[in-house]
C-alpha cells in the first residue's frame, strides 16, 4: 500500500509541476479558439494515425476550421496558428520571432545547420556570408547555363511524346539538380544522365521529417531508431552526403590553394564558401551543412514548383496559348532566353506567381516565441510556437476572388495595389525569407518558357479542387505528377 501512495503522490506532484509551469501559455492562451486539446498530449491524437498525406490533409483542415489565429496543444508545446496578413507581418519581421521552433531539429540528420534550420546566432553569420552570391551581379551569368540544362530536359521529354501521361517530376527534379550544381556550386552533376529519380528518394525523406514532427511516438528517438523510416533517413543520408563531399572536392580541386583577390560579393555560391573554408573562417561541417541545404532546397522546390506550373497549363489550354504566344513572339522558335528577354516575359511571370500562390512550396513553416509578441489585438507569449499557414492564406476568400480560379492575371499591376503584401508569401517574408527568391524565379521562367515553346502539354485533372494535396515539408499532389507531352 505505502509503495502506491508513493507513485500516487509522484504523479501528483508531477501533474501539479507540469501544468504550473505553463499557466501562463493557458492564461493568455484561453480565449483563442482551437480544436480539442485534451490533457497532457493536446491534440496530437489527431496524428497519431494515418499516413503522411492524412496527417496533412488533417493539419491543413486546422487552418481552414480557424482561420486568422488559432491555438492547438501539441503535447507539452502550445502553437498558434495564424494566417492573418497583418499578423503575419508582425511575426515574420520581428526579432523575437526569428528562431525556428525545436521540431527543425527533425532536418538536421541531412542538412544539419544550413540556413532553413540553423539557429539564429549560425543563421546571420552564414546569411551575411551568403547573401552576396545571390547578388543580381551573379544571377545575370545564370541564363545560359540554364537553358542548356533545359534543353537536355526537352530532349529527355521528346521520348516521352505520345505515351500519354507521365511522372514529369521526376526529369524536372534531375534537370534542376543539373542546374543547381552548374550554376550554385560550378559542378556538373549529370543527374539527367543517369537512372536515379532524385525526386522520389528527396520525397522518401522529406515524409520521414513529416511524420516526426507530428507523430509524438516518432519524436523519441529510440523508438524511431526501430523504424522502417530511420532506415530510409539512413539511406538518404548516405547519398546526400556523398554527393555533397564529392561536389566540394571538386570544387577544392578548382579553386586549388589559390585564393583569389577578386571582390567576394561576384563570387558564385560555392566558391566563396569554399574559400571560406580553406580561409578557416567556415568548418567542413558548416560547409556540408550549406552544400546539402542547397542541393535539396535548390532543387526539390524549383522542380516542385515547375512541375506545377506544366500541370496548371495543362490544364488551362486558354492560358498555354497566351503563355505560348509571348514567347515565340520574344523569343523566336529557337532561341534560347538572355538576360534582356527575360523582364519581357511578362504574362510568363505572372503565370508563374499565381502557380505559387494556389501551390506555394512551403504550406507552412513554424517559429519559436523568445519574448511576448504583439500582434495589436492580441499578444502571443514568450514559450509559444507560432503555425504560419501560407496555404491557407493564399486560398483565402477573404483575400483572393475564386481563390482555386487559376487566373495570372491577378498580378496585374493595377490589381495588386490594394493587396496587403502578406497575401502572398511563396518565399515567406521579413529578414528569414529564401534567401534564393530571385534564383528560383529566373530557374522558372527559363524552364517553363522553353518547355512550352517545344510542347503542348495536356492534363486529365479538370480543376485545382481535384488535386489531393500532401505536405512532405514541401507541397505536393498525393497522387504524384501526371502530364502528357505532344510535340508542337
Amino acid at each position: 500500500m505505502f509503495p502506491l501512495i508513493i507513485f500516487l503522490s509522484l504523479c501528483f506532484f508531477f501533474c501539479i509541476h507540469f501544468h504550473w509551469k505553463r499557466f501562463r501559455l493557458y492564461r493568455m492562451s484561453w480565449n483563442i479558439p482551437g480544436p480539442v486539446n485534451l490533457p497532457f498530449i493536446g491534440c496530437a491524437y489527431l496524428f497519431y494515425t494515418g499516413n503522411a498525406a492524412e496527417i496533412a490533409k488533417r493539419f491543413m483542415k486546422m487552418f481552414d476550421d480557424y482561420p486568422d489565429l488559432s491555438k492547438a496543444w501539441m503535447g507539452p508545446d502550445l502553437y498558434y496558428l495564424v494566417t492573418k496578413p497583418e499578423y503575419l507581418e508582425v511575426i515574420l519581421n520581428h526579432n523575437a520571432t526569428l528562431e525556428k521552433m525545436e521540431l527543425y531539429k527533425f532536418v538536421k540528420p541531412i542538412v544539419g545547420d544550413g540556413l532553413i534550420s540553423s539557429p539564429v546566432r549560425v543563421w546571420k553569420r552564414h546569411r551575411k556570408i551568403i547573401a552576396p552570391t545571390f547578388n543580381q551581379k551573379v544571377l545575370n551569368q545564370f541564363p545560359g547555363v540554364i537553358s542548356e540544362q533545359v534543353n537536355f530536359l526537352i530532349e529527355l521529354l521528346h521520348k516521352e511524346c505520345g505515351k500519354g501521361e507521365i511522372d514529369h517530376c521526376k526529369y524536372v527534379t534531375n534537370c534542376a539538380i543539373d542546374i543547381v550544381g552548374e550554376t550554385i556550386f560550378g559542378v556538373s552533376l549529370n543527374a539527367q544522365n543517369g537512372t536515379k529519380s532524385y525526386s522520389h528518394i528527396f520525397d522518401q525523406w522529406m515524409e520521414v521529417v513529416f511524420m516526426r514532427i507530428f507523430r509524438l511516438d516518432y519524436q523519441f528517438d529510440w523508438v524511431f531508431s526501430w523504424t522502417k523510416a530511420n532506415k530510409i533517413q539512413d539511406q538518404v543520408k548516405n547519398l546526400i552526403q556523398s554527393m555533397t563531399r564529392e561536389i566540394i572536392e571538386k570544387k577544392k580541386e578548382q579553386i586549388g590553394c589559390q585564393l583569389e583577390a577578386d571582390e567576394e560579393k561576384k563570387k558564385p555560391f560555392l566558391d566563396l564558401l569554399v574559400e571560406k573554408f580553406l580561409n578557416k573562417e567556415l568548418t567542413q561541417e558548416e560547409l556540408e551543412d550549406e552544400v546539402n541545404t542547397f542541393l535539396l532546397a535548390g532543387s526539390d522546390t524549383n522542380a516542385t514548383s515547375g512541375s506545377f506550373i506544366l500541370t496548371l497549363l495543362g490544364m488551362h489550354q486558354d492560358v498555354q496559348e497566351k503563355l505560348y504566344n509571348e514567347v515565340t513572339e520574344i523569343l523566336g522558335p529557337e532561341r534560347p532566353p538572355t538576360l534582356d528577354d527575360l523582364p519581357k516575359l511578362k504574362y510568363t511571370e505572372r503565370v508563374i506567381k499565381e502557380s505559387l500562390r494556389v501551390f506555394p512550396g512551403a504550406p507552412f513553416v513554424a517559429r519559436v516565441v523568445e519574448q511576448d509578441v504583439n500582434l495589436g489585438d492580441v499578444v502571443v507569449p514568450k514559450g509559444a510556437n507560432i503555425g504560419l499557414g501560407y496555404l491557407h492564406l493564399h486560398r483565402s476568400e477573404k483575400y483572393w476572388e475564386q481563390p482555386l480560379k487559376f487566373d495570372p492575371d491577378r498580378f496585374l499591376p493595377e490589381k495588386s495595389l490594394n493587396r496587403h503584401p502578406y497575401t502572398w508569401l511563396p518565399f515567406s517574408g521579413g529578414p528569414r525569407n529564401c534567401i534564393g527568391w530571385k534564383y528560383g524565379m529566373l530557374v522558372m521562367k527559363i524552364m517553363v518558357a522553353m518547355v512550352i515553346r517545344k510542347f503542348r502539354v495536356t492534363s486529365s485533372i479538370k480543376s485545382i479542387g481535384d488535386i489531393e494535396l500532401t505536405a512532405n515539408i514541401v507541397l505536393k499532389p498525393k497522387n504524384g505528377f501526371r502530364l502528357a507531352f505532344q510535340q508542337r
